[in-house]
């Protein structure tokens, strides 16, 4: 679908699609907070649920009778970026339960450089100097974010962030491994995928009709729109360039509750968040900058 205005051979166009999307996510965290009973088993189950089923008629309108065709072109990589997406969703959530937040947004701020080196094992994928250097500057400003609320945490629930983390590295490899292949049947496996393994932690399917409003706001309209524009994004951008983009998730995540819900956010995730900011701007308009100055060079010549 031919989208006005957008130039894809234009790789700022992506960058700016990465950004817009990474915005999208960040309401994820408002929206659990504004879920009132159900537990997050129940969340992630009713959440993947809608977002697979909402993808899935669009598959279906899409390719018709060769939506089996569809499913089969996404190969061993959308196989492996459906369950990765999937597990990994399981594993934040099961991180979330077993330590603090602070603790899985630090271990999170690692899946840059997790993405970088299966990027390099996995596709040969070179790592610019300025993406090594901006994940570096992110790191920081996200160890400062959180510096006031860390926790040590029960062992388990930082090992389940870092498996998170390292599954959403591993996601955006895969997408990227996969090319031009339409990788929109992969979300819909992935959250058909999350269904499934929550049901077990569940507890019971009863949820009122509030909380199943909000799953189905973050499941199809979050979710869905945002991992499918992912996609896309992985065809153009390096997956370690990718994942260090979407982590403007982290820094607006606390302005959304603080507008809505009027919680002040600590003057160290203000700071923090100021320096992830600095990191993004790094990767997302450096080349910008080069470009202006070869451009310039040449018509001095």
């Amino acid at each position: 679908m031919k989208v006005p205005g957008f130039d894809a051979g234009n790789r700022s166009h992506w960058v700016f699609l990465a950004l817009l999307l990474a915005t999208g996510w960040s309401l994820s965290g408002l929206i659990f907070r504004m879920i009132e009973h159900a537990n997050a088993p129940q969340i992630a189950f009713y959440r993947g649920i809608m977002l697979s089923t909402f993808l899935m008629s669009f598959v279906v309108m899409r390719y018709g009778r060769a939506t089996p065709r569809a499913f089969r072109a996404i190969g061993k990589s959308g196989v492996a970026a459906g369950a990765s997406l999937g597990i990994g969703s399981l594993f934040f959530l099961y991180a979330i339960e077993n330590t603090t937040i602070a603790n899985v947004s630090f271990v999170n701020a690692a899946t840059p450089f997790i993405a970088a080196a299966l990027g390099w094992v996995v596709l040969r994928e070179a790592v610019a100097r300025r993406t090594i250097v901006a994940c570096s500057i992110a790191v920081v400003g996200v160890a400062i974010m959180v510096w006031e609320s860390v926790a040590v945490g029960s062992w388990f629930g930082n090992l389940a962030a870092l498996a998170g983390a390292s599954l959403s590295a591993g996601y955006a490899v895969a997408l990227r491994r996969g090319g031009g292949v339409d990788m929109m049947p992969a979300v819909v496996i992935s959250g058909y995928l999350t269904a499934v393994a929550a049901v077990p932690l569940m507890g019971g399917f009863t949820i009122t009709w509030h909380d199943l409003g909000f799953a189905a706001l973050q499941g199809v309209v979050i979710s869905a729109v945002c991992n499918v524009a992912f996609t896309y994004c992985a065809r153009h951008i390096p997956a370690a360039e990718l994942t260090l983009l979407s982590m403007i998730e982290s820094v607006l995540s606390p302005f959304w509750v603080w507008l809505v819900l009027g919680e002040t956010p600590y003057g160290a995730i203000i700071v923090g968040g100021a320096v992830v900011l600095a990191a993004v701007g790094i990767e997302a308009l450096w080349p910008l900058r080069q470009r202006l100055r070869r451009r310039t060079g040449m018509a001095a010549r």
